[in-house]
């Protein structure tokens, strides 16, 4: 059986300079990708929902940081809010 590696070695023998630098650069890109036992890896929703669902199972409380990277809590996040959207609050339609 060959390996993978004896078959790279293979395949890359039969590319022209221009493809071998290709892939050198795609190798490259690997190379600064997260994997999932980088801690900022992202996390699916369906990865989530699995941990989400073991945690209720073992009746744990949620471990803090699932949704890190999710969204970004703007500056301007304590200031007052304007009038009119206040108006909705107090005056209901």
């Amino acid at each position: 059986m060959t390996s993978i590696r004896e078959e790279l070695d293979r395949k890359l023998n039969n590319l022209s300079p221009e493809q071998l630098d290709s892939v050198r650069q795609f190798v490259e890109s690997l190379e600064h990708q997260p994997t999932p036992a980088d801690p900022d890896y992202p996390l699916t929703n369906e990865d989530i929902d699995r941990i989400v669902e073991s945690y209720r199972q073992q009746n744990k409380p949620l471990p803090i940081g699932l949704a890190k990277g999710e969204f970004t809590v703007p500056d301007d996040f304590n200031d007052p809010l304007p009038d009119e959207i206040l108006d909705l609050f107090n005056n209901p339609a």
